[in-house]
């Protein structure tokens, strides 16, 4: 079973765009341990209690990664919390934000984003 690192904004991109991302990650993946960090649920929860346009998408994405497990996350920036991890854990993340995926693939960490509203390999 493959532990795949969900962070905020692919999160809020499939809640703000309904796609079949989770039989999509399976396809590439096979069976996945979704995760979420703590930092990650603070960062969701965050934006949700804000009066902003994104408040409602965070709350939904908060919704979708109520059944993932959460683990434990430094004190860092979110996005090196997640590096971190998947590189101590040796598992993939799902991401949209261009800069982690960047990180990410220098460090050689296998991602998945999205493309073409679908889930692919970056």
């Amino acid at each position: 079973m493959v532990r795949v690192v969900f962070d905020s904004s692919f999160l809020m991109a499939v809640v703000e765009h309904p796609t079949t991302w989770f039989e999509d990650i399976t396809d590439l993946a096979g069976a996945i341990r979704p995760v979420v960090l703590e930092c990650t649920v603070e960062e969701l929860k965050r934006i949700a209690q804000k009066q902003l346009k994104k408040s409602r998408t965070a709350a939904l994405a908060l919704e979708l990664a109520r059944d993932f497990k959460v683990e434990n996350s430094g004190s860092g920036r979110v996005d090196d919390e997640i590096v971190s991890y998947a590189l101590a854990k040796h598992c993939a993340v799902a991401t949209i934000d261009r800069g982690l995926v960047r990180t990410l693939r220098a460090r050689r960490v296998r991602v998945l984003g999205l493309r073409g509203g679908r889930v692919a390999e970056l």
